[in-house]
Parts: C-alpha cells; sequence; structure tokens
C-alpha cells in the first residue's frame, strides 16, 4: 500500500480500500466504493486523494461533483464527467456517445427518465467501454445525493458492467441530504462492492494536523480541548486550525482554554449552505438547537423556532444523518460544540436577542432547571419580562451558596439591567454589594453606599450599615467607618452597637472609649447566636489583652465559638475567639479552628474570608514551630487581601504585613521584610491603629535582629507606648518588654536589658501560659548576669518543654548549649546544642540550625551529618505523595481525607518535605517536582 504521498490523516483503512480498488481495476477486476459519511468528514478529500493516485498510475479519470443547481438539468453531471474526453469519443467513431450527450442537454426536464434515456444510456456505456480498451478508468464522483435523475440513473447501471472491466467507480454519498431519486440510490448502494464510512479522528490525529498547521507540538491539554471543540470531523479540524494559524495560536493550555470562544466565518458559510439545501427549516431549526444547548428537545425547539413539531422531527432526523446534529432519545445538540458556537456567533443580535429570549420563557414554562434558564437570560439581553429579576436573584444567592461569587455579582448586575422598579433596585444593589464583598471592595462600598444612603425599612438599614462599615475599616477609613455607624435614626440595635466598638477598637484615640461602650452594653439574650458570640469574642479579646485571668479568656472565647454561627459575617468573631485560644497556649486547638475556618472560607470563595483564616493559621503555625507553612498562609493572604482591593498601607492590610514579617524574621529572611516594609511605604510613621501598631513591632523586631538594634528598640519602645490604650500587659499578645530587652542588650545597655526582661517575665507569670513565660525567661537569662543567667535559661527551656512552642524551644536550648559552653561545660552544652539543632531542622528555619551548628562545633561537638540528602531524592515515601498531591492545590484538609492520616501528620509531611527540598511554601512545589525522576513519581 502507498501512502507515502498522502497528505490524509487517520484514513489508512480507506486508502488501503481505494489502493485496492485501483489495483483490481488494472487487472479487468472493476469495483464500485462508495464512502458513505455526514457532513465534513473527509469524503471529498479521499475522492481527490483517489483522483491523484488513479492519474499516476496512468488511469483515465472522470470526475465530476453533483451540484443542487443542476440536480433538475438532465444528465446534467453525466455531461460534465465525459466533457473532457468528448474529442476522444469522436475521434474513435462513437459519435452517437457523443450525440446523446449533446441531446441529452436539450431533452425537457419533464420527460420521464425510464422511457426516453434508454439510448443514451447504452451510448454512454459505450464511450466508457472505448475509454477502458485503452487505459483502466476511474469514475470519481463527488454528492451523490446532488445528481440529477438521469445521471443517478445511469450510475445505478455501472455495478452490473465493471465487474470483468478495467473500470473503478468511487463515489461519496451525505446521507440525510434530499436526493433526486432515493430508490435509485438505495439500489446504487445495494448493490456496489463495498461501502465505507469514516470515522471521526482521534487524538494522534489531531495533534497531528495541529502540529502541521502551527508548526509546533501541541500539548496534550490543548488536543483534548482541540477534539472536544471538533469533535474529530475533519472539516471542523482543518477550519480551526486554519483560524489558530492566522491568530499565531500556540498549542499549549493557556490557548486551549479560549479555544471554544472562537468562531470560524468560513465554516458559518458552508455550514448555512447546506442546511438550506437539506430543508427550508433547517437552519432556523439548527439555530434554535444551538441556543437551548442542552435543554435542546423536538417541543422545545418547535416552540422557538415557529414550525411545526412533525416537520421539525423531520428536519433534525435529516440534520442527524447528515452528522450535524446528535439525536439521543428526546435530546438534540450540534454534533460539535465548534458548530454551535459558530452558528450562535454569526447570528444577527437581533435575531439571536430573540431566539435567546424566546429560549428562557420557553424553559421557564417548561420547568427546565435554573442554572439552564439563567444561562440565556446571561447569553445576551433578553425582552424584559417580570420573572427575570426574580429567576435571576434567586440564581444569585444559589451561587454563593455553591461558592461561587463571581457569578453571583454576574447575576445581579444583569437583574439591575432589567428595568426594575426603585424599590426592587434597592434589595437588588444591597444583594450585589454584599457578592461584591467577597471579592472586590471597591465595588461593594460604592454600592453599599448607594443603599445605605436610601430611606429604606428601618430592620434593613444595620446590617447594611455594618457590612459597610467593615469594608470601610478594613481599607483604611477607619473614621468614616465610625461615623457612618454613629449616623443613625431609631433605637441602635446590639448589633450595631458591638460593630462600633469593633470600629472604635481598631484605632488607638477610641479603643479607651470602646472598652467602656462594651462593658456598659448588656450582654445579648444568652445563646443568642451572632450577636451573642461577637459579644463574648470581644470580651475574651479584652480579657486576653490585660492578660490577669487566661482561664476566663478561654471560657468567653469557648463561648463564643459555640454559639457563632458558620456565615462569612461571623468570620472575625470566630478567629479573634481562636487568636485567644493561641495565646493561652491552646495552639493546637487553635490550629484545627483555623484549618476547618480555611476550608469553610474557601468552600464560600469569600477572598477576605480566606485571607483572615490563612493569616491566622500562619500565626498559629509560626507558634507551634511549623515555619514554612506559616510564611506560606502568610504570604497568600496578604497577597489575596491586596487582590481584593485593600490598600498596602492601610486597613487589615498592615496587620496582615506584621504577621508575616514576624514569620520571616524568625526564617532569617530579612532582606525580604524589609523589601515588603518598603514597598507598602511603611518605613515611616505608622497608622495609630492596632494593626499599624502589630507591624510597629515586628518592625522593631525585624531592624533589631538585622544588626540595627537602635532603630528597633524606637520602634518597640513606640509600640509600648501605644499599647496602654489597649489595655494590653499581656506579652502573649505584645512582646515588646522582651523584645526591647534583647535590643538594649545589643546596644550594651545591660541594666535597662534586665528591667525589661524581668518585666516581661513578672508578666508571663501573671497570664501563665508557658509559650510567653519560656520566651521572657530567656530573654532573662540572657541579660542577666552571674548565676541567675544559666538558671534562667534552664527554667525556659523546662517550661517550653511543657508548650508547643517547638520554635521557641528551639532557640530557648540553642541559647542555653551556647551560655554552657561559655561556661566551660562541653558535655550539657553539646546536649542542648545538638536538641536545638535537630529542632531547627524540624522547625525549617535554616538560619536558627546554621548558628546551632557553629556553636556546637565551637563548644568541641561534631556536628551531626545531615540525615537527609538534597533535593526529591531526600524525600520519604510519605513525604513525596503529600507534597505531589499538595503541588496539585489539595489543601491540608483534603490530603488528609485522601491518604487516610490526620492534618498534623500532613502538616509534618509538608515541612519536612519544604526543608528538604530547600523551598519556602507549596508554591513552589510543582515547579520543583516537574523535574522529578521516573523511578520517583511511580511511588505515587
Amino acid at each position: 500500500m502507498n501512502t507515502a504521498t498522502s497528505g490524509l490523516v487517520g484514513r489508512d483503512t480507506e486508502i488501503a480500500e481505494v489502493e485496492a480498488m485501483l489495483t483490481g481495476a488494472a487487472e479487468e477486476a472493476g469495483r464500485v466504493v462508495v464512502v458513505s459519511a455526514g457532513a465534513g468528514t473527509g469524503k471529498t478529500a479521499l475522492l481527490d486523494d483517489a483522483v491523484r493516485r488513479a492519474r499516476r498510475s496512468g488511469f483515465t479519470v472522470l470526475t465530476a461533483r453533483g451540484s443542487s443547481a443542476e440536480r433538475e438539468l438532465p444528465f446534467g453531471l453525466v455531461s460534465r464527467l465525459f466533457e473532457p474526453v468528448l474529442p476522444d469519443l469522436v475521434e474513435a467513431g462513437l459519435v452517437s456517445c457523443a450525440g446523446s450527450l449533446s441531446r441529452a442537454r436539450e431533452l425537457p426536464v419533464t420527460r420521464p427518465a425510464g422511457e426516453a434515456s434508454l439510448t443514451e444510456l447504452y451510448a454512454l456505456h459505450r464511450g466508457l467501454a472505448h475509454l477502458a480498451s485503452r487505459a483502466p478508468v476511474l469514475v470519481a464522483v463527488d454528492d451523490l445525493q446532488w445528481l440529477d435523475q438521469q445521471s443517478l440513473r445511469w450510475l445505478s447501471t455501472l455495478p452490473q458492467r465493471v465487474e470483468h472491466a478495467r473500470i473503478a467507480v468511487l463515489l461519496t454519498v451525505c446521507p440525510g441530504e434530499p436526493c433526486t431519486d432515493t430508490a435509485a440510490l438505495d439500489e446504487l448502494l445495494a448493490v456496489s462492492t463495498a461501502e465505507l464510512h469514516p470515522a471521526a479522528l482521534g487524538a494522534p490525529d489531531a495533534a497531528t494536523l495541529v502540529e502541521r498547521a502551527l508548526t509546533a507540538p501541541p500539548d496534550a491539554s490543548f488536543v483534548a480541548s482541540f477534539l472536544r471543540e471538533t469533535g474529530g470531523n475533519p472539516l471542523c479540524v482543518t477550519e480551526l486550525t486554519a483560524v489558530l494559524k492566522d491568530r499565531a495560536v500556540t498549542p499549549t493550555a493557556g490557548p486551549a482554554a479560549v479555544l471554544g470562544d472562537i468562531a470560524v466565518p468560513r465554516l458559518a458559510s458552508r455550514l448555512h449552505a447546506r442546511l438550506r439545501r437539506i430543508s427550508p427549516y433547517a437552519l432556523d431549526v439548527a439555530r434554535a438547537v444551538a441556543v437551548l444547548g442542552d435543554d435542546a428537545d423536538v417541543g422545545r425547539v418547535a416552540a422557538v423556532c415557529g414550525v411545526e413539531p412533525p416537520v421539525v422531527m423531520e428536519v433534525t432526523t435529516a440534520l442527524g444523518r447528515a452528522g450535524l446534529l446528535r439525536v439521543a432519545d428526546r435530546s438534540l445538540s450540534c454534533a460539535q460544540p465548534l458548530l454551535r458556537g459558530t452558528m450562535i456567533q454569526h447570528l444577527p443580535f437581533a435575531e439571536l436577542r430573540t431566539l435567546r429570549g424566546a429560549a428562557a420563557r420557553i424553559l421557564r414554562d417548561t420547568g427546565a432547571p435554573e442554572d439552564r434558564l439563567v444561562e440565556q437570560l446571561m447569553a445576551t439581553p433578553a425582552p424584559a419580562e417580570p420573572w427575570v429579576v426574580a429567576v435571576l436573584r434567586d440564581a444569585a444567592e444559589s451561587a454563593l451558596g455553591r461558592g461561587e461569587p463571581d457569578m453571583a455579582v454576574a447575576y445581579l448586575a444583569r437583574a439591575l439591567a432589567e428595568p426594575v422598579p426603585d424599590e426592587d433596585r434597592i434589595p437588588l444593589l444591597r444583594a450585589l454589594g454584599r457578592a461584591e464583598g467577597y471579592l472586590d471592595f471597591g465595588a461593594a462600598i460604592r454600592h453599599l453606599t448607594t443603599v445605605s444612603a436610601h430611606p429604606a425599612e428601618p430592620e434593613r438599614r444595620p446590617g447594611v450599615v455594618r457590612e459597610l462599615a467593615e469594608l470601610l475599616a478594613m481599607t483604611g477609613r477607619h473614621e468614616a467607618a465610625v461615623e457612618l455607624v454613629r449616623t443613625r435614626t431609631g433605637p441602635v440595635s446590639t448589633d450595631q452597637a458591638l460593630c462600633s466598638v469593633e470600629l472604635q477598637f481598631d484605632c488607638e484615640a477610641t479603643a479607651e472609649a470602646a472598652a467602656r461602650q462594651l462593658h456598659r452594653l448588656p450582654r445579648p439574650a444568652p445563646q443568642g447566636g451572632a450577636a451573642d458570640g461577637r459579644y463574648l469574642s470581644l470580651l475574651a479579646l479584652r480579657t486576653g489583652w490585660a492578660g490577669r485571668s487566661r482561664s476566663r479568656a478561654v471560657a468567653l472565647a469557648q463561648q463564643a465559638l459555640m454559639v457563632l454561627p458558620l456565615t462569612p459575617d461571623a468570620m472575625r468573631p470566630i478567629l479573634r475567639s481562636v487568636l485567644v485560644l493561641a495565646q493561652a497556649g491552646r495552639a493546637e486547638e487553635a490550629h484545627e479552628f483555623c484549618d476547618a475556618m480555611v476550608g469553610h472560607a474557601e468552600r464560600w470563595q469569600h477572598r477576605p474570608a480566606i485571607a483572615a483564616a490563612r493569616s491566622l493559621r500562619g500565626v498559629v503555625a509560626h507558634r507551634l514551630g511549623r515555619l514554612p507553612a506559616a510564611a506560606e498562609d502568610a504570604r497568600i493572604a496578604f497577597e489575596m487581601l491586596i487582590g481584593c482591593g485593600a490598600p498596602r498601607r492601610t486597613g487589615a492590610a498592615v496587620e496582615l504585613l506584621a504577621r508575616r514579617v514576624e514569620i520571616l524574621v524568625d526564617l532569617g529572611g530579612y532582606d525580604e521584610a524589609e523589601r515588603l516594609v518598603e514597598l507598602s511605604d511603611l518605613c515611616g510613621d505608622l497608622p495609630k491603629t492596632w494593626g499599624g501598631t502589630a507591624l510597629l513591632l515586628a518592625r522593631g523586631r525585624l531592624r533589631a535582629a538585622a544588626g540595627h538594634p537602635a532603630e528597633g528598640l524606637r520602634d518597640l519602645l513606640a509600640a509600648g507606648r501605644r499599647l496602654p490604650s489597649w489595655n494590653v500587659a499581656n506579652p502573649a499578645v505584645a512582646p515588646w518588654q522582651a523584645e526591647s530587652s534583647a535590643a538594649l542588650l545589643a546596644l550594651g545597655e545591660t541594666a535597662g536589658a534586665r528591667r525589661k526582661a524581668a518585666e516581661a517575665v513578672e508578666l508571663a507569670r501573671r497570664w501563665g501560659a508557658p509559650g510567653p513565660l519560656g520566651v521572657a525567661l530567656r530573654t532573662l537569662g540572657a541579660a542577666a548576669g552571674g548565676p541567675q543567667g544559666p538558671a534562667a535559661l534552664e527554667e525556659s527551656v523546662s517550661v517550653l518543654r511543657r508548650s508547643t512552642d517547638r520554635f521557641e524551644l528551639a532557640r530557648s536550648l540553642a541559647e542555653y548549649g551556647t551560655g554552657l559552653s561559655r561556661d566551660k561545660r562541653p558535655v550539657p552544652a553539646r546536649r542542648a546544642l545538638r536538641a536545638a539543632l535537630d529542632l531547627a531542622e524540624e522547625c525549617g528555619c535554616a538560619d536558627l540550625a546554621t548558628r546551632s551548628r557553629i556553636e556546637l562545633s565551637a563548644s568541641g561537638g561534631r556536628p551531626p551529618k545531615s540525615s537527609h540528602t538534597d533535593g526529591v531524592a531526600a524525600l520519604t515515601a510519605a513525604e513525596l505523595r503529600t507534597a505531589m498531591l499538595a503541588a496539585e492545590g489539595k489543601s491540608n484538609r483534603e490530603l488528609a481525607e485522601v491518604l487516610s492520616v490526620g492534618q498534623r501528620t500532613v502538616e509534618i509531611h509538608l515541612t519536612n518535605a519544604y526543608r528538604k527540598l530547600g523551598i519556602g511554601g507549596r508554591d513552589r512545589l510543582p515547579a520543583v517536582l516537574q523535574g522529578m525522576p521516573t523511578a520517583l513519581a511511580d511511588s505515587r
């Protein structure tokens, strides 16, 4: 079989049949082969390839294509078929054959085919036999269904005449298209030697064609999308690749996502012409099917295009046979998505609008699912109907419930495009503002501002005011937020009063007034849900700030968590309560809450809530010594909040930046932390807010750790002067005394360092949580002279061993071991430093591990060889599997479910993987694991 010169792809079987047909004809064993398949399946291309092969083999080729314009012209196709060889026939003395062709053109079109054409048929057979006596003949006819009746009758007599002749006959037909003589066509198909049915192209064939056209090998994802759009139909494949070539598209995953939006103009014109030839109603029916999409059935299509159902059934049956529609049970659909998109995109806008409106009404009347109805309403403006707004509003609510706030925003914006009365427009604007609050602070503020200024019903106003005030505060407009809450009419609701307290707590100037207001407020009804939980969470926060009663703070936080609902509105008081638990030494419990809240926020796709939950999870992971995971959460949280429109220099972004800087300082990432502060233009004066004070403390730590203790001390002392406004005396909340002590010690001010350290120890003992006390004791041990220093360091280690603060324990062990080494006690020093080194590596802190290793060497000990090689090969099987699933985007909760382990185990595996791979978080996992050896990949 010679297929090397063929340009056809995926047609080896058909080419082999053509070769056999030509070989048989050359050996006086003629055959009739019919290629029967739907539109665009490559029938013509196969016939053209056969013609080229025949001519190369010395055949006389008679070829023509059926034409709908000539189907009423007697022997119209046969005349065109024989026209090139008429001179040869005349020269051979076959004047009767040539004359028959000439007379056939002049016959009246009303003449019956049978009685008047027998002479002509015989003459044509004589002419064909003469040609075959000189050389093998190929008769190749495309589109049998469009032949005139006489030509079709002549072809139907060929199978019996070519069996022992040097004549090959190749015919193509598209089922479903109308024919002038169905009986003659059926007879021809019945007696043909072979009937071929070319199949759709597969992925390898499509990939070959795409690579030929775009001169680049396509990605597997691109090929999959390409096949999904074209259905492997050769015509669709060819036309789409031509458009992609014109646009210089690269066949990779990115462009694959937009294949469905591409229209093919040439395909549209061909499709429309073919549909009009099939039936006067075919184009309207096909457009109705395209517009209705997955909801198309005979009844709905008939209603949309205004055609009787029996006619629609007849047309859709023909279109199905022609390969243009899929007809399954009661449903109808376009055979290829590309055909549907092309038809829709080439509809005149006015007609498309009319069809969409009709489709929406019919879907509503026939009880179609809400999402299908909404799809029609969203596709293009439809004629205004009273029910449209209600449908879109309900769809928006459902979208929020599914975690699709972007869709909710789109539905509500579309509803507002309807002619809505003012009393209905305000609720829509409020719903739009709430949905935008999931994604875009600026848009949400604009719409909620309009709503808050409207004289709405009193019971609606407090909720709108609180939502708007919280958004204003998050974007740094605290004064406007407080003023909004104060400007009210009628009695103040508990919810509004609590909102006022929360807003005033954010600012240094109003924090004391907020505390007085909170203590004057009566507690909402016990088990009162959101208001009661918000109130309890504020009391827990205040109790934790004071640092006098850890048990009461924990009890209040737990009560709040019991009554607060799991909704986006309750996220702030929930996380406030969880923070109190973490500060009280219940970090593991707090981390479980954070994991749960991250999961809920991600299901809601409430980006500010995701940012808040991930930021707090980073804080808690930091306390637990999981530094790489903490850094990743802090980074994602900060960037997500900025992406929602929060200004870098003000509002909630400043507090999230402070948390990120704290983690980077302990990781030794001083340059990155400094760059972040500079990028936010926060190197000078900081906002006098809670977030600004937190950043002042974090910046002070950064500057002191980076070798600028004087500048760091200024920031730390400034933070200490601000904190009394909030009545913060708890080192678990703001350890400014201990950090100031370290800065003073670096400046050589030993006495001042001891005073600050002693103050930190006293406050930490009063609070009672082991973590802050261990940190304060370590600071005292570093600052104190004589026997008090080693004793304080030893107690710091002892206290931290009872806590979950693994990183702080590693720091205290390193400090303790260093002190023992300087006191000439090498054996216990090496023991402490080895423990510090192990813990530092477990926590993923290379900076502390390096310092511990150096001190261990200085104490005369041999640093242990790392048990880990570098890179992917260092990972255990469990760590590798966890890392690979995390690289696919799975959350820790999902990983725990897939691996059937606890979330703590997942975190340990990921922390170890980050350390061994030398990366800071999961965002770099895909790049690191991309070059993974096959043997390792198989370990999945």
